[in-house]
């Protein structure tokens, strides 16, 4: 019997198995992403992920090839896994939907276990996120975006040579930090979504290009990295453009070796310190890489407010108390009576110890609180400080199951 892929397997540098043994991400399941796992799905991809956080609109309708009028107000990532596990040759395949907020809500070890990213995705907040996490973890990724009929991708080495960082430019900033207010650093609750003019021809010829260049990657056929592509539908130019280096780049880390961790997301502050002081000895330091507020000053009357929840996690209209706004959070009360006010003041925790919790010394209850609570995603790799300085790269191992299930693990 004739192989599905038997087209392909002609190619002289074609090796099936390279496919069947891939593990690759797809970052956003809009119009770009359903072209994209559509073309993994019939090339014979194996081992995807999908991740999105957005419900499915009409307007997605008219520009992916996955989505239904039934399927509207269900979650893109669901959806598209689903449907792309129906088209999978490779009878097989495992994709897994992440239904989450990649910049905030995916632990570093995930991307250690992949070969390669795919952006497909329609803000400089995410792609800034995949680059970091791509190279922290020595991953490829390949970004591909869309405007009216020009589409553009660019392959970023794993390791080498220019990252999308290197040229970020003011405007990409601003958009990078859209989401969020100035001061504190929380969410806008109500922020008006730019909608980029585009068609689906431009979204299935860019995800072409995109896909080409994964395979090559995969393949270890040649790829210019760090060269962006761009094709313009309107006059049929097509343009490569050197993207330059910056060796002071800050998204240029690396992760060292990886400690395993037999605990998870949801062990205790006192848990996560018992484990990790028996394995890298007392007067360890964990820092979250995120900002946990436990209290400020109310924004219209400067009561002090006790928070308890992750920066990321707050919208603005919660930052007021009870006294100045109906729609603070039930969790986000006044503490001292309403003549006590403390102008200016906030206190945010960014790394805990056995002694200290931020800059207050650690209690009882503090112990108790758990990785989750203070804004730790599962499978999350932390970094911790021993007591002679030296950092270690920790994975909160014991979420593996929990976030990949048997995904590509055996």
């Amino acid at each position: 019997m004739e192989s599905f892929f038997d087209r392909q397997e002609r190619l002289g540098w074609w090796r099936q198995d390279v496919l069947r043994s891939a593990r690759i991400l797809v970052v956003g399941a809009g119009a770009l992403g359903n072209e994209t796992l559509k073309n993994l799905a019939l090339l014979g991809a194996r081992w995807m992920l999908v991740v999105d956080h957005d419900d499915i609109a009409p307007s997605n309708l008219s520009r992916t090839v996955f989505f239904q009028p039934t399927d509207i107000g269900r979650r893109k990532a669901v959806v598209a896994a689903e449907r792309t596990q129906a088209l999978c040759r490779e009878t097989s395949s495992t994709v897994r939907a992440l239904d989450a907020d990649f910049v905030w809500d995916i632990g570093l070890g995930v991307f250690r276990r992949l070969d390669l990213i795919l952006g497909c995705v329609d803000n400089d907040e995410a792609r800034l996120a995949i680059n970091r996490v791509a190279r922290a973890a020595g991953v490829p990724w390949i970004n591909a975006g869309l405007y009216e009929l020009t589409g553009s991708v660019t392959a970023f080495s794993s390791d080498e040579g220019p990252c999308f960082e290197c040229t970020i430019t003011p405007d990409q900033v601003a958009d990078a930090q859209s989401r969020y207010d100035s001061c504190e650093q929380v969410r806008r609750r109500y922020l008006i979504e730019e909608r980029l003019p585009t068609i689906q021809v431009t979204s299935a010829l860019t995800s072409a290009l995109q896909v080409q260049e994964a395979l090559k990657v995969l393949h270890g056929e040649p790829v210019a990295f760090g060269v962006r592509l761009i094709y313009n539908g309107q006059t049929h130019g097509f343009h490569a453009i050197q993207l330059p280096y910056d060796p002071h780049c800050l998204a240029h880390g690396r992760l060292g070796e990886v400690v395993e961790l037999p605990i998870g997301v949801d062990a205790s502050l006192g848990q996560a310190l018992d484990v990790l002081e028996a394995q890298l000895g007392s007067g360890v330091t964990v820092h979250l890489g995120r900002r946990y507020i436990r209290r400020l000053a109310c924004r219209q009357c400067s009561r002090p407010l006790t928070v308890e929840r992750p920066a990321h996690a707050l919208y603005e209209d919660e930052l007021r108390c009870t006294y100045c706004s109906p729609l603070a959070s039930l969790a986000t009360q006044a503490t001292l009576p309403s003549h006590a006010v403390t102008e200016g003041y906030i206190e945010v925790v960014t790394q805990f110890s056995r002694a200290r919790f931020g800059d207050a010394p650690m209690t009882c209850e503090d112990e108790k609180r758990t990785l989750r609570q203070l804004g730790l995603p599962p499978l999350h790799i932390m970094s911790v400080e021993d007591r002679h300085g030296r950092s270690w790269s920790c994975e909160l191992t014991g979420d593996l199951a929990l976030v990949l299930g048997d995904w590509g693990m055996a």
